[in-house]
């Protein structure tokens, strides 16, 4: 199972997650739920404007 980091669309709202907001953006995915949870929570850490990020499932035929 692949893991993928998330991050709220716009800070402070839960309704949209995506993988990146811009197509230069990287895309962190992972083998384990931990490696990515310790990912998102880096960029959170780092991420001034407030936004959220979480570690998710990678969906089989999901774009990101």
């Amino acid at each position: 199972m692949k893991y993928i980091v998330l991050e709220q669309f716009l800070p402070g709202l839960d309704q949209i997650w995506v993988a990146r907001l811009n197509p230069e953006d990287p895309i962190y995915t992972f083998d384990t739920l931990e490696a990515c949870e310790a990912k998102a929570a880096e960029l959170q850490a780092a991420d001034t404007t407030g936004r959220q990020y979480k570690a998710s499932e990678e969906q089989a035929g999901a774009t990101y």
